[in-house]
């Protein structure tokens, strides 16, 4: 093996190394196409490589045809990738038969020894490297037709969002497209010069540089995953999830900050906890909501201090533990437990260093505002949580219809048209995320059934709206906040009204409907609409929008959709910010 084909070695070794970090970090940024894009030109390197040190024809035709690899798909990815930058999309149709003639012309490479379509005639020169000389065929120049077509829509695409689009980055886009021109160009100096040596390789490998560049820049893009990680960061309370057999469901990471086994505890199986303080909460949570269910009183909430850490002064923490039952559509039917972890220890240590009672006073104030406002956010994570475990579909559907709400709301609250207090919208925000509590409690072989509802099951689901309110009023029963309890309530049972009067499930009509109902009715259908579900695609934003349009006066206030089409734009870029996330649609 020759210098050449070593280093050629090497760049094949780095670019697989390149393609398996864009894998391990997919999650973080990199997409399908840009792993494809990786792929491709991890297969052409190797191509290249055993072209170098083919011993026979047979072989240096295989290589040849790996090689092309990137020549014919990486271009076609690269116009895919600027179709979803601009936001744009191009004909079923279109894409099938250019897909077809990409195809084809790598068949025809790959099978150049059986035919001549391809290459007239083949000389194999072994040596170092070894050298293919070929007469093209008639579909050799097809190859060349196909790849104009693809520049031609790559420049189209990149200078599409430059004229239009904002909220995608140009500069990326132009690495793109520039990356395309350049290898093109490097294929060219090989043909024009007649260089002993391919430098398409070397140019490869320098685009997965770029590449993992690319996805380490979108990642900064990724403004929903950011928000995410921020607000785990920040939080300071504790929460954790039990079903009703009180097996682990799941918690947040400060949970684990408190007690440490509980990062190794597995979903669906009981805690066997080896530390005192975390043995002793597991054992009160059991024995209270078992004597609570005993008694029929599964609606208060139950409290209990723990201190953790209690050997060691300085690491000493007091913990107050507070349970409350997750109902599943029924009075006394519970599914679930949410216990909620407050790290006390600043208030007591501040109440044992002070001597008068006055002090306990105001420590209890502090506390119960503290508490008083950390309700609503501790209401919304369990059950929010409880309702995506049993619905694979609303998790990402609570996400997106909470921020399209919040993106509405802080528009309507900028208007003259509706003169509502701060307090009354920022509600609205709260409330979104508990519009479908309901769905608790439908049963499983109805919320999970991969195909449309028959006419009782769908009798069946429509009953959700009612438990919601039901539920909703229970749980948010000691919530200071009334008018959040009230708007929460209203979301809850009235969402699936129709301006109409069509609406379940009590056939409301007009203004008869309560103002945060017809808010959420918008955002809630557009999302079904919009939105990925197990029985159907995504239809278009355009069609969705329209679909809005035609139904104002029908299922939606007038007024109101008409504000909504009008934040068109703002509500797409909100939902191509979901991209690569678990929310997306």
């Amino acid at each position: 093996m020759g210098i050449y084909s070593i280093i050629l070695a090497v760049v094949m070794l780095l670019s697989m190394l390149s393609t398996f970090a864009l894998v391990l970090f997919s999650r973080r940024g990199a997409n399908t196409l840009e792993i494809l894009i990786s792929v491709c030109i991890t297969i052409s390197n190797a191509g290249y490589f055993i072209l170098s040190c083919s011993r026979n024809v047979e072989e240096a035709i295989i290589a040849n045809a790996l090689g092309y690899v990137g020549g014919i798909f990486l271009p076609l990815l690269v116009v895919y990738i600027l179709i979803d930058y601009s936001d744009s999309k191009v004909p079923t149709w279109f894409s099938v038969v250019i897909l077809l003639m990409n195809l084809a012309v790598f068949v025809s490479a790959l099978l150049a020894d059986r035919s001549q379509l391809f290459y007239s005639s083949i000389t194999f020169i072994p040596g170092d490297p070894s050298v293919m000389i070929k007469e093209p065929g008639s579909l050799y120049y097809i190859r060349y037709i196909i790849l104009a077509v693809e520049v031609g829509l790559a420049a189209f695409f990149t200078i599409l969002t430059y004229l239009g689009r904002r909220n995608a980055s140009f500069r990326i886009m132009m690495i793109y497209a520039g990356s395309l021109l350049g290898a093109i160009l490097v294929y060219l100096a090989k043909r024009i010069f007649d260089l002993k040596y391919d430098l398409l390789p070397f140019f490869y490998f320098i685009c997965t540089c770029v590449l993992d560049y690319v996805v380490t820049r979108s990642t900064i893009y990724n403004v929903n995953l950011s928000v995410q990680e921020k607000i785990n960061e920040l939080s300071t309370y504790g929460y954790l999830v039990f079903d009703r057999k009180f097996r682990y469901v799941g918690s947040n990471a400060v949970s684990a900050k408190f007690f440490p086994e509980i990062a190794n505890a597995r979903i669906d199986s009981k805690i066997i906890a080896k530390d005192y303080a975390l043995k002793d909460l597991l054992k009160w949570i059991t024995k209270s909501a078992t004597e609570a269910a005993d008694a029929k009183q599964t609606q208060g909430k139950y409290k209990k201090a723990i201190v953790i850490n209690d050997r060691s002064p300085s690491e000493r923490r007091h913990l107050e533990c507070e349970m409350s039952f997750i109902h599943f559509g029924f009075e006394n039917h519970v599914s679930g437990y949410l216990v909620e972890i407050i790290d006390d220890t600043e208030q007591h240590n501040m109440i044992e260093s002070m001597s008068f009672k006055g002090e306990s006073l105001k420590r209890e104030v502090e506390r119960q505002t503290k508490r008083a406002k950390s309700m609503q956010m501790s209401t919304i994570l369990g059950m929010a949580a409880m309702i995506e475990s049993r619905d694979n579909s609303t998790g990402g559907h609570i996400n997106r219809t909470s921020a399209c709400v919040a993106l509405f709301v802080e528009h309507l609250r900028k208007l003259d048209d509706y003169n509502m207090s701060e307090n009354y919208w920022d509600s609205v925000i709260n409330a979104a995320p508990l519009h479908d509590l309901g769905k608790i409690a439908v049963d499983d072989a109805i919320l999970r059934k991969p195909s449309g509802l028959t006419d009782e099951e769908y009798e069946k689901m429509k009953v959700h709206a009612a438990y919601g309110a039901k539920i909703m009023s229970k749980v948010l029963e000691d919530v200071d906040d009334k008018e959040f309890v009230s708007v929460a309530t209203n979301v809850a049972h009235y969402h699936h009204e129709k301006y109409n009067g069509t609406g379940y499930p009590d056939n409301l009509r007009g203004e008869n409907i309560p103002f945060e109902a017809r808010i959420m009715a918008l955002a809630d259908v557009f999302d079904a609409l919009a939105s990925r579900r197990y029985y159907k695609e995504p239809m278009s934003y355009d069609e969705a929008f329209e679909i809005i349009r035609q139904e104002l006066g029908h299922h939606f206030d007038p007024h109101l959709g008409r504000i909504f089409i009008s934040l068109k734009p703002e509500i797409i870029s909100l939902y191509e910010s979901f991209k690569n996330t678990d929310y997306a649609r």
